[in-house]
C-alpha cells in the first residue's frame, strides 16, 4: 500500500507540470489572434498597439505569425515615405506584402500616425482573414465619388523656401550685425532635380576708441542653379551655373558653369538612413575684379577641379550631415583648398525648422586678393578678405518651406541627403502629448 501511495505521488509531481504546460502550449498556439512582433518606429509602438488591438503582439520574431517591419525616410516636398514589410513566419512562411505611405509636411505626430496605422491594418487583412478573424471585419471607402484624382496641386511639385538668419553683439567699443536672407525654388522628381537659389548677405561693423572710429559695410551676392539628372540607382549627373559677387573678396562679378557626376556607395532607393557619396565637378570660373589683384590681374579665368565626399545620416528628429571637399586650380597646380562642412537640422513645427552649421577650412588659393595696402580700418574690421592659412565659422538660423503638398519623391542625389526634415516623434512615454 505504501509502494502504491508513493508511485501516485512520484506520477502526480512529474505529469502534472507537463500537463500544465502542454495545456498552456496548445492555448498559445490555438490562440484566435494574429500573432504579430512590431519593428521600426519604436517611439510610436505602444500607440499603434492601443489603436489594432485585435492581435497578439509578441516580443520575439520567431514566436510570430507576421513580422511587421516599418522604415521611414524623408521625401522632396519634407514629408516622410513610411514603407511597412509583412514577413510571413509559421503558416504564413513565404509569404511577403510591401505597402507604402506618404505623410505630409503639414501634418500633425496624431495625423501621421492614425494615417500609418490605417495602411498597416489593410495590410493585415489577408492576414487576419486567413487567420479565421474575417467575420469581425468591416470596411468603409470613404470617398462617395468613384473619381480619379492627381495627387498634384498648383503648385506643381515646386517647392519654395526662404531663410532669414540675424546675428547682433556689441560690446562698449564695437558694435557687429550680420543678416542674410535667401529664396530658393525646387522641383524634384524621379528622374529630374532642378533647384534656384538667390540670397544676399550683409555686414554692418563699427569700431570705436578714444583714437579711432571706424564702421564698415559688406555685402555679398549668390545667383546659383542647380540640374541633375538620375543615370541609375548609383550614378547621377549634375550641371551648376552660378553668378557671384562680393565685396570682401574684391570680386566685383564671377560667372561659373560646373558640370559634374556623383556615385553613391549606397543605392538611392534604399537611402532611408545614411548616404555616402563621392562627387567630382569641373568648374571654369570667370572673374571681374573691383581692384588689381596681388598678381596684377584685373580679370581671370580659373579652371577649378572639386572632389567631395559626403557623408549623411538621417534620424527620426531631423538630420546630420558632414562633407569634405578638395580643389585645386588646374592652371594655378600650387593653389589648393580643403574644407569641411558639417550641419544638423531639426524640425520645430510645420514648415519650420532650427538649423546649426559649422565649418573648417585650410585654405592655399587666394588669387583675387587686392593688390592695394589695408587701412587699419580694413584691417580691424575685416572689411577686405586678407591672406590667410585657415578659416572656421558657425551659422545659427531658422528655415520656413511652404509649396507643394504632394510631391511623394524621394531624390537625395548630389546634394549630399535630404535638406528637408521629418517630423519630432514623440518620445513621451505612455501618453499622447498635444500636437
Amino acid at each position: 500500500m505504501k509502494k502504491i501511495i508513493t508511485g501516485l505521488l512520484i506520477h502526480m509531481c512529474f505529469t502534472q507540470p507537463l500537463a500544465a504546460q502542454t495545456l498552456v502550449s496548445n492555448n498559445s498556439e490555438n490562440t484566435p489572434y494574429l500573432q504579430v512582433y512590431l519593428d521600426g518606429i519604436p517611439d510610436w509602438q505602444d500607440y499603434m498597439k492601443v489603436k489594432v488591438w485585435y492581435v497578439d503582439y509578441v516580443r520575439d520574431r520567431q514566436l510570430a505569425d507576421i513580422h511587421v517591419l516599418i522604415t521611414t525616410q524623408t521625401t522632396a516636398s519634407g514629408g516622410n515615405l513610411y514603407t511597412i514589410y509583412f514577413i510571413g513566419y509559421g503558416k504564413f512562411i513565404g509569404k511577403t506584402d510591401t505597402l507604402h505611405y506618404t505623410s505630409s509636411i503639414e501634418n500633425t505626430n496624431r495625423k501621421s500616425r492614425d494615417e500609418l496605422i490605417n495602411t498597416l491594418s489593410i495590410g493585415l487583412l489577408p492576414y487576419l482573414a486567413e487567420n479565421g478573424q474575417q467575420e469581425f471585419i468591416s470596411i468603409n471607402y470613404l470617398n462617395n465619388e468613384k473619381t480619379a484624382i492627381q495627387s498634384k496641386d498648383k503648385y506643381n511639385y515646386w517647392v519654395y523656401t526662404t531663410q532669414l538668419n540675424g546675428n547682433l553683439t556689441g560690446d562698449q567699443t564695437t558694435d557687429i550685425f550680420d543678416g542674410s536672407a535667401s529664396f530658393s525654388a525646387a522641383r524634384i522628381t524621379d528622374t529630374w532635380k532642378e533647384r534656384f537659389t538667390a540670397d544676399i548677405s550683409e555686414s554692418n561693423n563699427r569700431f570705436q576708441t578714444p583714437t579711432y572710429s571706424y564702421k564698415r559695410n559688406t555685402i555679398i551676392k549668390n545667383l546659383h542653379a542647380l540640374l541633375v539628372y538620375s543615370l541609375n540607382n548609383h550614378w547621377s549627373l549634375g550641371f551648376e551655373p552660378a553668378y557671384y559677387a562680393s565685396t570682401y573678396s574684391n570680386i566685383k562679378s564671377q560667372f561659373s558653369a560646373a558640370p559634374g557626376i556623383e556615385y553613391n556607395i549606397f543605392p538611392y532607393n534604399e537611402s532611408v538612413e545614411h548616404l555616402f557619396t563621392f562627387k567630382y565637378r569641373f568648374q571654369p570660373l570667370f572673374n571681374f575684379y573691383t581692384d588689381s589683384t596681388l598678381y596684377n590681374k584685373t580679370q581671370e579665368l580659373l579652371l577649378n577641379s572639386i572632389f567631395d565626399v559626403t557623408l549623411t545620416q538621417i534620424k527620426p528628429w531631423g538630420n546630420m550631415s558632414g562633407t569634405f571637399t578638395a580643389a585645386n586650380f588646374l592652371n594655378h597646380p600650387k593653389a589648393f583648398r580643403l574644407d569641411f562642412v558639417g550641419s544638423m537640422n531639426i524640425k520645430l513645427a510645420t514648415g519650420l525648422f532650427f538649423n546649426v552649421s559649422g565649418n573648417v577650412s585650410l585654405i592655399n588659393n587666394q588669387l583675387s586678393i587686392a593688390k592695394i595696402a589695408l587701412t587699419p580700418e580694413q584691417i580691424v574690421l575685416h572689411q577686405k578678405e586678407i591672406l590667410s592659412n585657415y578659416s572656421y565659422g558657425v551659422n545659427i538660423g531658422i528655415t520656413y518651406v511652404f509649396g507643394a503638398r504632394f510631391n511623394n519623391v524621394v531624390n537625395p542625389r548630389y546634394e549630399g541627403g535630404v535638406t528637408i526634415d521629418p517630423e519630432i516623434i514623440n518620445a513621451t512615454a505612455g501618453g499622447e502629448a498635444p500636437d
